[in-house]
């Protein structure tokens, strides 16, 4: 029986091509697309989720109040987790890292080969009894628990040692200190959120950490594994009552914990905008698939007329409703696993790109695990039971004596296939009005006046060897023709943070928390910020604020001579740039202060400093790069040279707003696809069903155009109603989204104007086609046929 149901399925599929191509190509379209995204979603929902007790494993964030400052923390004091190890019985291990580049990156040399590398943090030896990170070479937790040991990820092995065994072998950190290489990492997999590329024994911290760290109480990133009889929120609010989280007396100290595995996603460590960018995704994959298979059913049920006789014959040689169910169930399996085939095929081929487009990476090994191979099982079988069930149900339902004599009753003729034909398009019109609106905004964010400048400006990585010759190493860059001007700043701009100072005034004696950067005298005509009150000179030891820490402040009407008293220091403004981004423009701009340090000094070469150079227009930057980095490497041969450009470092603030406009973009256009390959399906089908009603009325001396008008009429109607429909949606949809920008476009009704002229627009185009092929059929043929 299921072969003969195989047989009519592909007899019914070679008789009717055009739909047979519309079905299986919308639907591989759908899923390749919703493969995609889904894949992308449960990538994301999985970080960390494979170490062993994840479960039970908990992060430990520390929020301190002092001074009137809030401030959050990652790192724990090693007295206050050692203290929550001794009086908490229901911690059953913990473990600590510790990052090295406090400030800056680490320079890592190999015989005459050197590097900066970021993110190396130093692990006690439990670390690998929490996190399953596989070992390539060597024992990760001996390696951990001997001094002057370091683990390499495989990546970094080969980039120092190609293949040679890097077992052994002897590294320098920071031209200083020698580490052997007691382990190789295999290269960390795409859902964990760590990045580090070695791993430190936390035993070598007092060794190669500067003095200030380890001088004082040393701090880390606390992980802790707990008992299954107690929660995170137990835990914490265990914490928060009876273990003393802090040893200064004036400063309160609040524990929050984050399971290991919502980290990533709802975390409170994490960016906020992650948990909703993964929402988004899943809902297109999840649309965008049921365009696809509304299609299906569309066309499936449309052309019932043509299968009418087929199932009255069944029925009057013997066939019950529920044979022809099962018929029907087939043959939509069948057409859904050919669909699904191709959609694999597709989705395969356009993997790359499309991890390419949202900037993100998943390893080869998750694609085919479980979670991977059960969402693709699910995406199929939920196809064959949406696109089966209606028309199997519709089509079995004939009854032979009304279908003998011509009268075929088939239930929502009209009616459902009008509201899944408006839902596609309310799908469709929303996807292009979320896409117009985000890049709107993408666009105002990447446009905003910054209140500097960041073009044609390059930021260079600062070292203590680069300190010891500051002075020739200046002038030697100022000597280049392409050079304009140059500055130093602590901290790297849109790459690095900044620090946080407690300011008091005569007036406001409870302390108010301002940014703070420590920058030279060049920085300010360097970065083009522009003043509000400009100082009689800016030489070193100055204080600047910017316009809102004066109005923060109370000093807006007079601040230059106040005296501000910053961490219990004395100091005088003695100039107010006007406000600046110091940040991403999705945020507000803080009150910040500039102190102004000697720009000769190795200050800001001895913590990381970062060296801007900006040079004159039409220059060949390239060039000037490269004589930049000769200069470098003239001065500080053992230092690498290490660069970026400021607008570059910018435009990276917005990776999650450009990744989700790349998104809708592409995404969008394919829903319009879809949506389009159905409704095109419907009105060749409506234009065949009527071909005796055009050919009469092309005789009684009808127009193209008004016949083009007839068959497009009722569908046009549908397309506004979803407009209708869509508008209020997307508008609700998208003022919700900006509401978490402090800096945002209005949305102008002259949007929806344009989105609703494209959707008719692209409607019409695609019924007009069809329409316009049937008005020219020559009438005699049509009648003839008939």
């Amino acid at each position: 029986m299921l072969r003969s149901y195989f047989q009519l399925a592909l007899r019914n599929l070679w008789r009717n091509k055009l739909y047979s191509a519309l079905n299986i190509g919308g639907l591989a379209l759908g899923m390749a697309i919703s493969m995609l995204m889904l894949l992308y979603v449960i990538h994301e929902y999985n970080y960390d989720r494979f170490h062993p007790k994840a479960q039970q494993t908990v992060h430990m964030t520390i929020e301190q109040k002092r001074d009137g400052m809030q401030l959050n923390s990652i790192a724990v004091s090693f007295a206050v987790s050692d203290r929550i190890k001794r009086q908490v019985p229901q911690v059953e291990q913990m473990t600590r890292l510790i990052s090295s580049d406090w400030q800056g990156k680490d320079i890592i040399r190999y015989q005459n080969q050197q590097f900066f590398v970021k993110d190396i943090h130093y692990a006690d030896s439990s670390f690998f009894d929490f996190f399953a990170f596989p070992m390539k070479q060597g024992n990760g937790r001996i390696a951990l628990s001997q001094p002057s040991s370091v683990i390499l990820t495989a990546s970094l092995a080969r980039k120092f040692f190609g293949q040679a065994d890097p077992m052994g072998k002897t590294v320098v950190f920071n031209n200083t200190h020698r580490l052997t290489v007691s382990g190789v990492l295999e290269d960390l997999p795409s859902n964990t959120a760590f990045t580090f590329p070695m791993l430190i024994s936390t035993s070598s911290f007092k060794q190669l950490a500067p003095a200030w760290r380890w001088e004082t109480a040393p701090e880390g990133e606390t992980y802790f594994r707990l008992s299954p009889q107690i929660t995170s929120q137990q835990f914490a609010s265990f914490l928060n009552k009876h273990v003393k989280l802090s040893d200064e007396p004036k400063v309160k100290v609040t524990a929050i914990i984050d399971p290991l595995t919502d980290m990533h996603i709802g975390g409170f460590v994490t960016n906020s905008m992650v948990g909703s960018y993964v929402q988004t995704f899943l809902w297109i994959g999840i649309s965008v698939l049921l365009l696809a298979l509304i299609n299906y059913m569309n066309l499936t049920t449309a052309r019932a007329t043509a299968r009418a006789k087929e199932v009255s014959m069944r029925k009057v040689l013997g066939g019950n409703q529920r044979t022809l169910i099962g018929q029907f169930f087939v043959e939509s399996a069948f057409v859904s696993t050919l669909s699904f085939c191709l959609g694999v095929g597709l989705m395969l081929l356009l993997k790359d790109p499309f991890l390419s487009l949202i900037d993100a990476k998943i390893d080869q090994a998750f694609s085919v695990s479980s979670f991977s191979l059960l969402t693709l099982a699910g995406i199929l079988l939920m196809s064959i039971l949406v696109s089966g069930s209606y028309p199997a149900f519709v089509l079995s339902r004939f009854a032979p004596i009304d279908t003998m004599k011509g009268r075929i009753n088939l239930p929502g003729n009209l009616s459902v296939r009008q509201v899944l034909v408006v839902f596609q398009f309310v799908v469709s019109i929303t996807l292009i009005f979320c896409t117009v609106v985000a890049q709107q905004q993408l666009r105002y964010m990447q446009t905003k006046d910054l209140g500097l400048n960041v073009d044609q400006v390059m930021g260079i990585s600062l070292s203590k060897s680069l300190g010891n010759h500051y002075s020739s190493f200046r002038q030697d860059i100022l000597a280049q023709s392409g050079v304009e001007r140059i500055a130093t700043s602590a901290m790297a701009f849109y790459s690095g943070g900044f620090n946080v100072w407690s300011v008091k005034t005569a007036k406001i004696q409870k302390p108010i928390t301002l940014a703070g950067l420590s920058v030279d005298s060049s920085f300010v005509p360097t970065l083009r910020l522009r003043w509000k009150n400009p100082p009689q000179d800016a030489v070193a030891g100055q204080l600047f604020i910017n316009e809102t820490a004066a109005k923060e402040l109370g000093i807006a009407r007079n601040p230059l001579g106040q005296v501000l008293t910053i961490n219990d220091r004395q100091q005088e403004v003695r100039g107010v740039v006007e406000d600046f981004h110091m940040s991403s423009v999705k945020d507000p701009i803080q009150p910040t202060l500039l102190m102004v340090g000697p720009d000769t000094s190795r200050g800001f070469a001895d913590y990381n400093g970062t060296l801007y150079v900006r040079f004159r227009k039409g220059v060949d930057l390239q060039q000037q790069v490269k004589a930049i980095g000769q200069i470098v490497q003239k001065h500080a041969p053992d230092s690498p040279f290490d660069h970026y450009f400021l607008d570059d470092a910018f435009n990276r603030l917005f990776q999650t707003e450009q990744r989700l406009a790349n998104v809708l973009n592409v995404f969008t256009a394919a829903g319009i696809l879809i949506a389009c390959l159905g409704l095109f399906g419907l009105v060749a089908f409506s234009a065949e069903r009527r071909t005796k009603e055009i050919g009469i009325r092309k005789v009684l001396g009808a127009s193209v155009s008004s016949l083009v008008s007839l068959l497009s009429k009722d569908f046009l109607k549908l397309v506004a109603l979803a407009i209708l429909i869509a508008s209020p949606l997307a508008w609700y949809t998208m003022d919700n989204w900006l509401q978490t920008y402090t800096y945002k476009i209005t949305i102008d009704w002259r949007v929806f104007a344009l989105v609703s002229l494209l959707a008719l627009g692209i409607a019409f185009l695609t019924i007009s086609y069809q329409s316009i092929k049937a008005a020219l059929v020559n009438p005699v043929k049509s009648l003839r046929s008939e």
